[in-house]
Parts: structure tokens; C-alpha cells; sequence
């Protein structure tokens, strides 16, 4: 029950977060994050109204000081327990992006943009 080893990533960042009230530092953070997930979204949907950035906190922290932490390779086992019968082993898990499904409201002949399809691993589209 006690004997169990996990893998994992883990980040802390250290200092004190500032509510950014800049209207262009607001706009800069939430399309470098908008980016980093899917880039070339933020350039092919509409800007954010003023009603979604009142609605929205954008937060600033530099990094002055930062931990990294990261465990991989096998279960770490006691040496009594490599004679026990039981299975110790790794289940690798992953995240990735599966086919992108339409928004069954969307107009008839809405193609699916290429930064989309790339983003979930398929070929851009030619259009000739």
C-alpha cells in the first residue's frame, strides 16, 4: 500500500503577482497565452470585447526565483519487494490533440483553418 513511485513534472515560481491593468500589457499576456496553446489562433478569431476583458484578470509575476522538479524511470521498489508476485511497472500517460470537431451551430462551408488542423496533428489544407 506504501510502496508506491509516481513520475511527474512539477514547476513553483517564487515572487509576487501584479493585476496587469495596461490595456496593451492585458491584450500582449492573453495572446501570448491564446498563442502557446494553438498558435496562429488569436489572429484568425475575433479581438476580446470589453465586456469579456472586464470579465477577465490578467496576472504578471517575474520569475525571480524558480523550482523545477521532475522524477522519471522505473518504480523505485524496497529490494524485499522485487520477490513479491506483484506487477511494478510504468503506464506511460500523454496528452495530445485528437481530430477537431465542428461546432454543429457553425455556417455550412465553414472549413476547418489550417492552425487548427496543425495544431491537432493533421495536414494543412491546399488551396489552390
Amino acid at each position: 500500500m506504501f510502496s508506491h513511485s509516481v513520475n511527474y513534472r512539477c514547476a513553483v515560481v517564487f515572487g509576487s503577482a501584479r493585476i496587469v491593468t495596461d490595456q496593451d500589457e492585458r491584450l500582449a499576456g492573453l495572446r501570448a497565452v491564446t498563442e502557446h496553446l494553438i498558435p496562429g489562433r488569436w489572429d484568425a478569431v475575433r479581438a476580446p470585447t470589453r465586456k469579456e476583458l472586464a470579465a477577465t484578470s490578467v496576472l504578471a509575476i517575474p520569475l525571480a526565483e524558480a523550482s523545477v522538479k521532475v522524477r522519471t524511470g522505473p518504480p523505485g521498489d524496497e529490494p524485499e519487494d522485487l520477490d513479491l508476485p506483484v506487477w511494478a511497472g510504468v503506464i506511460p500517460t500523454t496528452v495530445s490533440f485528437g481530430e477537431p470537431s465542428p461546432d454543429p451551430a457553425l455556417r455550412p462551408g465553414t472549413v476547418t483553418p489550417d492552425h487548427i488542423r496543425l495544431r491537432a496533428g493533421q495536414a494543412a489544407v491546399s488551396r489552390s
